[in-house]
C-alpha cells in the first residue's frame, strides 16, 4: 500500500508491517453510517504472504508474529537462511514501534541487526517472533525481538530503530480500501519465493560472482511493496544475505552468525535492486562482508555489514 499525504524520508526506509494488523488500529476512523460501501482492491500477495506470516496479536509483553517454516526459506545450499528471517523481525518490530508512534505519525526502519543463536534447521511448523519495546523519543523508538523456534529454542534476537514521519492532516481513514492478501503460491525455494508470479515457471537466478565482488538481482516485484509503497525492508534484508553466498569459498563452508542493516533511502518497488557483496575480512574462523543495495540509480537503499562463522574445510 502506499502511504496516504507522507514520503518517506530520504535516511530511512519504510518498515513492512502485516496489512491485516494495520488495519485494525485504532487510529483510523470508522466509516460514517450509511456512508456508500467503497469497492475493494482486488486481492494481491505481498511479503508478509511470501514468507507465510500470520496476523500481528499482542499480549502482555508486546507484538506476537508466527511464520510457517518451509522450502520458500531455503538458499542455494538447500537450507533455511538467515535473510530469509528479515521479514518476520522488521514485522514484529516495525509494528511494536508503530503502536508507540505519536499521533497523526507513521514510522520506518531505519536500523536493523539480527544476532543468531541457533542455526538452521529449526524444529517444529512455525517460528515465532516476539517483540517489546525498549524505548521511544519525539523522533523514533527502539524494540528488541526474539524469534524461538516449536521447541521453545531462541533463534535469533533482533534490534530496531525506527523513526517516526508526520502524517500531514488527520490519520482517519489512512488505509481504507487496502487489499485482501491473496494465498501465496506453493514455492519450493526462497528464489521461487522472491520471483515475480507472472513469470510462471521460470526462477530468479541465484547470486553470481562478478570478480571480487559478489552480486544477487532482485526484479520489481509489485508483492513487495510495503506501507509506503517501496521496497519492504525485510525484503532487502533478506536480498543482502544472498548476494554474499557468491563469495563463499567452496572449501570451507560458512554460516551467517550477525546481520546489520542501515536503511539509507526507499528502494523503488518500479525497478530492479542490485545487492553487491564485497569482502572486508576473511580470517581462520570468521568473514566480514559489506553489502549495498541500489536501484538503477546507484544510490544505496541500504548498507550491510554481514559476518559469517567458518567452518572445517572440506577434505
Amino acid at each position: 500500500m502506499t502511504e496516504t499525504g507522507t514520503s518517506p524520508t530520504a535516511d530511512a526506509s519504510t518498515g513492512g508491517l502485516v496489512p491485516a494488523a494495520r488495519a485494525e488500529s485504532s487510529t483510523y476512523a470508522a466509516p460514517a453510517p450509511n456512508a456508500p460501501a467503497a469497492a475493494s482492491p482486488p486481492a494481491r500477495e505481498y511479503a508478509e504472504s511470501r514468507f507465510r506470516l500470520s496476523q500481528v496479536s499482542r499480549d502482555e509483553r508486546g507484538v506476537r508474529v508466527t511464520m510457517q517454516l518451509g522450502p520458500w526459506l531455503d538458499g542455494p545450499d538447500g537450507l533455511a537462511t538467515i535473510g530469509s528471517l528479515g521479514v518476520l523481525v522488521d514485522s514484529a518490530i516495525g509494528m511494536e514501534v508503530y503502536d508507540a508512534r505519536p499521533e497523526n505519525s507513521h514510522s520506518v526502519t531505519a536500523e536493523l541487526s539480527v544476532d543468531v543463536v541457533t542455526p538452521p534447521p529449526w524444529s517444529g511448523g512455525l517460528l515465532t517472533a516476539s517483540a517489546e519495546l525498549l524505548g521511544r523519543d519525539p523522533a523514533g523508538g527502539t524494540a528488541r525481538c526474539e524469534v524461538r523456534d516449536g521447541d521453545g529454542r531462541l533463534v535469533v534476537v533482533g534490534i530496531g530503530r525506527c523513526r517516526f514521519v508526520s502524517i500531514p492532516g488527520t490519520a482517519a481513514g489512512y488505509l481504507d480500501g487496502a487489499p485482501a492478501m491473496l494465498p501465496p503460491a506453493a514455492h519450493h525455494s526462497l528464489l521461487a519465493a522472491l520471483t515475480r508470479a507472472d513469470a510462471g515457471d521460470e526462477t530468479i537466478a541465484g547470486p553470481g560472482r562478478d570478480g571480487a565482488v559478489g552480486r544477487f538481482l532482485l526484479p520489481a516485484n509489485p508483492a513487495f511493496e510495503n506501507g509506503g509503497g517501496t521496497v519492504h525492508g525485510g525484503v532487502l534484508f533478506c536480498t543482502a544475505e544472498l548476494a554474499t553466498e557468491a563469495l563463499a569459498d567452496p572449501a570451507v563452508p560458512e554460516r551467517t552468525t550477525a546481520i546489520r542493516v542501515n536503511y539509507l533511502r526507499p528502494a523503488d518497488l518500479r525497478t530492479e535492486v542490485t545487492a553487491t557483496a564485497e569482502l572486508v575480512h576473511r580470517g581462520r574462523t570468521v568473514s566480514l562482508y559489506r553489502v549495498t543495495t541500489a536501484g538503477p540509480s546507484g544510490k544505496p537503499a541500504t548498507l550491510s555489514t554481514i559476518t559469517r562463522e567458518r567452518g572445517t574445510p572440506a577434505s
